[in-house]
This record gives C-alpha cells, sequence and structure tokens, in this order.
C-alpha cells in the first residue's frame, strides 16, 4: 500500500463524511406530490348589470283625518263606507239651528253697527264744516270724531263676527278634504261630537306609495344618492316595479321620488319612497311587495365564488396563493350577491388567485398545490 494511496482513501472518507453532515443538517423540502391540493380561480375584471330588488310595503299617497270643525248633534252620514269620495263631496251633517240662530244674530249685529256708522259719519262731516266755519269747539269736535272711529271699528267687528258665523255654519257640512277611498264611521249618527272630533279617515290610492330601505354599502344606494338632491328629492327619477307575492308584476311602472339622505343608525340603511300608478286601485295599503329598481352596469367589476369567502369574526377573508404557491390570507370588502357569487369592494385586484376549493386545512403560509379551475 503506497503513501498516495493512503492520502487518496483518507480524502475520500473526509468527503464523505462532510457530505452525510451536510445532508442532515439541511432544511428537508416538502414533497410537491404530498402537497395539499386546492383549485383557485383567476381573478379577472368584467362588466356587470345588476338587477336590485328590495322588500317594501305599499302605502296611501295621502291619508286624512275627517275632522267636525264645529260642536253639535252629528246627523247624517252621506257617504258608502269603503267607497271612493270626491273632494267637498258631503261626508257627515251636523245640526244646522244653532249655527243658523247665531248666523241671525250677527248678520242683526252688523245692520245695527252699519246705522251706528252711518250715522257718526254724517255727524262727523257736519261738525267738520261747522268747526271749519267756528261755529264749535274743538272739544266738540273731537267727541264727534271719536264716535265716528268708534263706530267704523264696530262696525268692522260686525262684519267680521258675520263671517266666523257663516263659516260656522257652513262647517256643520263636514265635506271630503281630499279624493279616497273612504274609510269606515268613527261616530254614528244621533250622538254628540266635539269641535275637532274624528269621524273617518279617507286614504288615497291613486297614486300609491311604496316604502323600502337600501343598505347604505349597497350598490344601489350610491346609484340613488348620485341623482338625488340636499333636500331628498330625485332629480332623474329611476324608474320602479313591484312585483307582487304571487311573483306576477305590476303592470304600470313607477319612478322613485324621495331618498332620504340620513341612514337609520339602527339598520345602517337609507329610506327610499317610489310611487306607482295605481288607476284600477288593484294596489291597496298595507301590502308586502318587492321594488325592482332599474339594472345598474358596473364597469370593471370583480366577483368571486361565494363559498370562496370565509367570515373571520366581523371580517370577510379570501384565501390567496401567491407567486410561491403559498397561501395568504386578504381581508376584502364585500358588495352585493350576483347570483352566486359575491362582488367585491376592495382588497382583489385582477391576477389574484382565490381558492374556491380545500379551504378547511389551510393556514397561512402554507405551500400547496393550486389547480386553476374556471371561475363560475
Amino acid at each position: 500500500m503506497t503513501l498516495n494511496y493512503l492520502i487518496k482513501l483518507a480524502g475520500g472518507v473526509l468527503l464523505c463524511t462532510l457530505s452525510a453532515c451536510s445532508d442532515s443538517n439541511a432544511t428537508p423540502q416538502p414533497d410537491p406530490v404530498n402537497l395539499p391540493r386546492v383549485l383557485v380561480i383567476e381573478v379577472d375584471t368584467e362588466d356587470l348589470r345588476l338587477d336590485r330588488t328590495f322588500p317594501g310595503n305599499t302605502q296611501g299617497s295621502m291619508v286624512t283625518e275627517v275632522r267636525s270643525r264645529v260642536e253639535g248633534l252629528l246627523e247624517s252620514r252621506d257617504f258608502e263606507e269603503g267607497q271612493l269620495v270626491e273632494r267637498e263631496q258631503m261626508m257627515f251633517s251636523v245640526e244646522k239651528a244653532p249655527y243658523e240662530v247665531e248666523l241671525q244674530r250677527a248678520r242683526s249685529d252688523l245692520a245695527s253697527a252699519e246705522a251706528t256708522f252711518n250715522a257718526a259719519q254724517r255727524d262727523w262731516q257736519r261738525v267738520e264744516n261747522l268747526f271749519s266755519d267756528g261755529a264749535i269747539s274743538g272739544r266738540e269736535r273731537d267727541q264727534a270724531q271719536s264716535a265716528f272711529e268708534l263706530g267704523e271699528a264696530e262696525l268692522t267687528a260686525a262684519q267680521a263676527s258675520v263671517r266666523d258665523a257663516e263659516l260656522r255654519f257652513n262647517y256643520t257640512d263636514v265635506r271630503a278634504p281630499i279624493e279616497g277611498v273612504a274609510g269606515r264611521e268613527r261616530v254614528s249618527p244621533g250622538n254628540l261630537i266635539s269641535e275637532g272630533e274624528v269621524l273617518a279617515t279617507i286614504t288615497r290610492l291613486d297614486p300609491l306609495y311604496v316604502n323600502f330601505s337600501v343598505a347604505e354599502n349597497d350598490i344601489a344606494a350610491r346609484y340613488l344618492l348620485a341623482n338625488t338632491s340636499v333636500d331628498g328629492s330625485i332629480d332623474d327619477k329611476p324608474s320602479a316595479r313591484l312585483v307582487l307575492q304571487d311573483g306576477t308584476t305590476h303592470p304600470l311602472e313607477g319612478h322613485i321620488d324621495y331618498v332620504s339622505r340620513v341612514v337609520t343608525s339602527s339598520t345602517g340603511s337609507l329610506e327610499v319612497r317610489a310611487v306607482i300608478p295605481n288607476p284600477e286601485m288593484d294596489l291597496l295599503p298595507g301590502q308586502f311587495v318587492r321594488v325592482q329598481l332599474p339594472r345598474i352596469d358596473i364597469a370593471d367589476a370583480i366577483a368571486v365564488p361565494q363559498r370562496a369567502v370565509v367570515q373571520s369574526g366581523s371580517r370577510s377573508v379570501v384565501y390567496i396563493v401567491d407567486a410561491n404557491d403559498s397561501i395568504q390570507v386578504r381581508e376584502v370588502i364585500l358588495g352585493v350577491r350576483v347570483g352566486s357569487r359575491h362582488l367585491i369592494e376592495q382588497g382583489l385586484a385582477a391576477g389574484d388567485r382565490v381558492v374556491v376549493e380545500g379551504l378547511s386545512m389551510l393556514r397561512p403560509g402554507a405551500r400547496v398545490q393550486a389547480e386553476k379551475v374556471d371561475a363560475e
């Protein structure tokens, strides 16, 4: 055995030893075959057209209480309950006799005041002429002037009393303040009523109002507010249709006429009102309906399947596969649902790979096998 052979043998043993030591200290790399397999979609932008409907309830466009403006004995009801009444149509009659007597007394007082005033006026004209000629004193002139002014004031008061008595006499005919459907009588004829007492209610059914709420973060809220003035009125009134409980659509199209500019703190929503034509009066107050707004176009929108979104406390998150095939957690802000997908307001960009299947065992930083599938 030569010296050169021994040196080569020792070098080989040392190399093997160092190689083994190096292999024992290296971090083992996962076998790609054993990595968890997840299905992902690649996010892309698209143009969406949204149909937005909201639950609401109907109410009359005007509800007015029919009140007596005088007290007395209610003599008659002159309308059919539940039927349409016209504006100024006779509805109730209050006993007229006391008010007729009051009117006659006021007219008599007026005639007396007119006579007194005319006499005072003639006296004043004579006294003025006599005073100019120096035939009477200033005191007599002042007395005549005072009598004239007093007669004038009493005449004015008597004229006002007649007008008041005429009004009260006319108020014994209780007439409909608006056109609409009359409700049930509140007081039957034969009863004594007081001034201001409610006798019935009239509800205007054409047009009809529909009240509903839209969440402040809903795309429809932004659409509506963009057309709303500071006072809540609508500049360019969006159309609105009603879907009834049986699924049919009301044939006549209405419009949005009011959007509140104050968010209701308890619900986080805006109060909205639609006006719907109802000439056949087939819609009634108190019905539950769905209000269908015009389609809303959204350019460059991002939407992901609902199953890709995970609720983490009060946050909504999705799992992203990064360029190193590692899992990252991304918080997102959700918009409305579009079919089986969520519109994403913030948090994702085109090209992101979002996990849609295999989420249950994932943890941030873990490497995965990502298999791309088509978006829904």
